[in-house]
Formats: C-alpha cells, structure tokens, sequence
C-alpha cells in the first residue's frame, strides 16, 4: 500500500549535480575539471553537488571527502554530498573525524552519504582487495554504522575513558543519508530519521516503480523528528530532440566504448544503453515528461542529476 505523505511541505533543496568521475589517463586534469565543474554549478544555482566514491571500477574517485574538502575551499554556498562512502572499506571512527573536518572546512555545508558498496558485483573486487567477503556485506555495513553514528555523536570509547572528536561534528548526525535497494534496510533508514539515496538503477523491472516501494517502506517506519528526506538520483541527456539525443551518444560509443559498460554488459546501440540506464532524454519537453512518469521521482524531495557524457561545465 502506497503511503500518501506531501513531500511537497517539505523543505525542497533544489537542482543537485550529480558527479561521477571517471578514471582516465590524466587524473590532474580530471580532478581539476570537476573541481572546476563544482564551482560553476554553484555559479549557475545548483543547490547541492554530491559526488560518487568507488574503489576499482570505472569511477576514478576513491576519497570523495578528500575531492569534497578541496571544493569547500573554491565555494562559499553549494551544499558538498558524498553519494556515497561505501562504509566497509573504511574504518568509521576515521571516517567520522574526516567528515567533521570537511564539514568544519566547508562551514556546515556537508551532506554525508554512506552506504554498503553498490551489489550486483560491482564491489566485488573492492571486497577481495580490501581482503574482506561480500558474503559479509550486511552485517560489515550494520557494525560500521552503528560505529559511525556513535563517534557523529561527538565522542568515542578509548579502553576505559571517552575521547572527544575533534573538530566536533555537531550537527552531522542530522544530515547523515543511506543509500539502500533493499525494503528491509529502507525501513531501517526510516526509523532512524536518516535520509534516504536511491540510485538510478534497480537489478530488474521498473526503477520507478519499485523505488516507490522503497519509499512507501522508509516513510512508513520514519520518525516524526525531522522531515523525511529521499534522494534520487536520475541520468538525463538534454538535446533539442530526442533523434539528437540519441545521436550525441552514439558519438561518444564510438569514441569511448569502455566507459559505457551497463548491467547487462557492453550496449550495442545507443538505444540499448539508454533503456538499460535508466536515462531520460530528449529536449526538455521530453524530459519533464519522463520525469513525471517515473513513481519515485515524483515522491522525492532532492533530485540528483547527472549527464551520461564526457564531463564539461553543468
């Protein structure tokens, strides 16, 4: 059962940019590229840029709070997210004294988005590297949050005594997001009043559709102490028509094969890779209309796009 909750009366953050960064052969120019990229999103008016962490794959960006830090320092006003740390392959108490210095460096503007490693085997080779088992994978990610949260809290047990973290990461704790597929985990994000990330992609049927779902599972167990907040992220691939879309992808298969890789392998056509990722495109029209249909966009408060192209100015 669909559960009916306004979203709308919730605070709504606006545009968010959502930056995947890919592993290339000139990673300063690359690094410096999004750096760039994130100044000028603030520029334009994006509310929130929230950038991708992966170990090993196609995403070239193994510290997002390192690459966020950076940022702080050539912002004054864009909200900095991270979407996400896969907690398991870090120890969390670090994890949290990093946070708090880049939400201390960034003046509060901090959104900190955790989660397991995306499944599917897409962290496969991050669990072996790290010598850890994805047969693990929940109960890894359920100790290493329950260790974050309590060192959020200011404070961390050291043998027989407290220790405070320093610089203290007051108010982090309500501002701390959980990225889950899974309807138990949903629930679990729900009652802990966390904010809840939704990727692009769900391993089979309609993202939409079944993301819904995910919802009806975190707003059905959240607590009344803050406002739900549901992230979701959506590719869109603007161009005056969709004919024009679909050939800006083509060019840039042809050029760049390999970092078009989707769930189901390599795309044979562009129009294979858009249905497969989950991509709305088009021009604008065309855009808002898929947006509109798609169940979970519509009952979202923050929407995190992203561009299925080379990365240039937003």
């Amino acid at each position: 059962m669909t559960v009916t909750v306004d979203v709308t009366s919730y605070p709504q953050r606006g545009l968010s940019l959502f930056l995947t960064i890919p592993v290339d052969g000139e990673p300063v120019r690359t690094y410096s590229q999004s750096l760039e990229i994130v100044r000028l999103a603030e520029e334009i008016g994006y509310e929130t840029v929230w950038a991708a962490e992966a170990h090993f794959t196609l995403i070239g960006l193994p510290s997002a709070l390192t690459f966020l830090a950076a940022a702080s320092q050539t912002t004054t006003t864009i909200r900095l997210g991270t979407a996400v740390v896969p907690l398991t392959f870090d120890n969390p108490i670090r994890l949290a004294e990093t946070a708090a210095l880049v939400d201390a460096l960034s003046d509060g503007r901090l959104e900190f988005g955790v989660g397991k490693g995306n499944g599917g085997g897409f962290s496969t080779v991050a669990f072996e590297a790290f010598n850890l088992s994805e047969e693990d994978r929940e109960s890894l990610y359920a100790h290493a949050l329950d260790d974050l949260r309590r060192a959020l809290g200011g404070t961390v047990v050291a043998g027989e005594k407290e220790v405070s973290l320093y610089p203290p990461p007051a108010g982090l704790l309500p501002r701390l997001w959980q990225a889950t597929g899974n309807s138990r985990t949903a629930a679990e994000i729900g009652r802990a009043g966390d904010g809840l990330l939704l990727h692009r992609l769900v391993p089979s049927g309609d993202a939409g559709q079944i993301q819904s779902g995910l919802i009806d599972d975190y707003l059905g167990a959240h607590t009344g102490e803050r406002s739900p907040r549901i992230g979701i992220s959506r590719v869109l691939l603007p161009a005056s028509s969709q004919q024009e879309a679909v050939s800006l992808l083509e060019s840039e298969l042809r050029r760049n094969p390999g970092q078009y890789v989707t769930p189901g392998g390599p795309p044979a056509t562009a129009e294979e890779f858009l249905a497969r990722s989950n991509v709305k495109y088009g021009d604008p029209d065309d855009i808002v209309e898929q947006l509109l249909a798609d169940a979970a966009f519509t009952r979202s408060t923050d929407y995190l796009f992203s561009i299925p192209l080379p990365q240039s100015s937003p």
